[in-house]
């Protein structure tokens, strides 16, 4: 399918790398840039990378009644809010989130009698997975299933390495999330179908927890360049910009300790 093309606010923008880790343009320029210039359509798939805020603006709300609103999500708390009035409503009303957000809130009573501190962050995973297979474009699905190949195959290897249940702390129902719910263990066989399945387990268990995820983002630049080789000036283009800037943000406000902090948080959450 025929892309739109942004000449000019392709042009305009300054290079990003990896290496050097510096936020030559912020999130909020960055996403006000998109918004202001972008076919509405072009930007839908914007707002769903941005999704993966909401997700824990969300889970805050939920628990706490309020959220530490993240200026690149696309909802706030009086959005949050508002839609649990809706569902309350007596007539039905326009929902103003995604469905799989919206079954959470429902839910949520249900789940919170019952919940540990990983079962929203798993119901909201699973959804946003399915979400942006259903809704994105095919470079967008392909990073995103990428993305959650990696996550788990690496926190297979973590929970048995803790002993922890695997199964349930496993997202999706593609080929690989199978093979792992089905496979497990502290030794996981290779599987042929996920081609990053040996580089992956290589970083997992030969180098320290800030260098692997070095690794691991380095991997993901690389996927986005190679999915990107024909492209430029396209709304694929800005997406790829866009996951890079967030892999950058990520890293520089990440460090040593935080990651090591990141990493017990992840375990105890499973």
């Amino acid at each position: 399918m025929l892309q739109r093309r942004y000449h000019y606010l392709v042009a305009g923008l300054p290079d990003l790398s990896f290496e050097e880790q510096k936020e030559n343009i912020t999130m909020l320029d960055f996403c006000e840039q998109l918004e202001d210039h972008l076919h509405p359509a072009d930007y839908e798939q914007i707002r769903l990378v941005l999704l993966i805020y909401d997700n824990e603006n969300l889970i805050s709300f939920l628990k706490n009644g309020e959220t530490d609103y993240q200026f690149a999500g696309n909802y706030d708390a009086a959005i949050f809010k508002d839609q649990v009035e809706r569902l309350s409503s007596i007539l039905p009303e326009i929902d103003l989130l995604p469905g799989y957000m919206v079954e959470l809130i429902k839910n949520h009573s249900e789940y919170e009698s019952v919940a540990n501190s990983g079962t929203y962050e798993k119901i909201l995973a699973e959804g946003y997975y399915h979400h942006v297979m259903q809704t994105g474009t095919s470079f967008l699905r392909k990073i995103t299933a990428f993305d959650y190949n990696m996550k788990n195959l690496l926190v297979t290897l973590q929970t048995g390495k803790y002993d922890l249940f695997q199964k349930e702390a496993i997202v999706g129902d593609n080929s690989l999330a199978s093979y792992l719910k089905r496979v497990g263990g502290k030794n996981v066989v290779p599987d042929s179908d996920f081609e990053f399945f040996n580089e992956i387990l290589g970083y997992a268990g030969n180098l320290s927890f800030t260098e692997a995820e070095r690794r691991y983002d380095m991997l993901r630049w690389k996927i986005i360049d190679e999915a990107l080789f024909f492209e430029y000036f396209s709304n694929d283009w800005l997406l790829g910009y866009l996951l890079k800037l967030l892999i950058i943000r990520r890293w520089v406000s990440l460090n040593h300790e935080s990651g090591e902090q990141n990493l017990r948080k992840m375990i105890v959450g499973i």
